[in-house]
């Protein structure tokens, strides 16, 4: 598993936080470009990412995904940056949170400049003909990738 950026060292990254199924049976088409989020210097690769302008999507909604969405969110408001959080639930840490602190929670994640898309789930990853990812959701969005990119998710 490794990181891989384009031709003008942007990359994109996405972080998920458990829908290993969906990505492992997509192949190894998507399998060699997915790194597994475990450690600080898998934090700094994302930090790099964010700095260079790179592009990350976060799948999770959790503790990890959502610390993930205001540290790099924050560190894109000096770059070109971009980072979306992905997730399931109405809100960040719904699941272990009150709704009222919940809600406050994804405004603060927003306000850190991160584009946050809610009710969603990962239905299925598939390469482009160009090798590029799309990511579907069980909304029926579809989300396709500009830059080559690596999945980087969390166990």
């Amino acid at each position: 598993m490794r990181n891989i950026g384009n031709e003008s060292n942007t990359a994109l990254q996405i972080v998920v936080t458990d829908p290993r199924a969906v990505f492992e049976r997509a192949g190894s088409e998507v399998t060699d470009k997915v790194t597994l989020f475990r450690s600080v210097a898998d934090f700094q690769q994302l930090h790099e990412v964010a700095g260079k302008g790179g592009h990350i999507t976060i799948i999770g909604g959790g503790f990890l995904g959502s610390e993930l969405a205001c540290a790099l969110g924050y560190k894109t408001k000096s770059t070109k940056g971009s980072v979306t959080q992905v997730y399931p639930e109405y809100g960040n840490m719904a699941k272990v949170l009150p709704e009222y602190l919940s809600r406050w929670t994804t405004d603060k994640v927003k306000s850190e400049g991160v584009d946050i898309i809610t009710h969603s789930t990962v239905k299925d990853v598939t390469t482009t003909p160009d090798g590029k990812l799309k990511l579907s959701f069980d909304t029926g969005k579809e989300v396709g990738f500009i830059y080559t990119f690596s999945l980087v998710y969390t166990l």
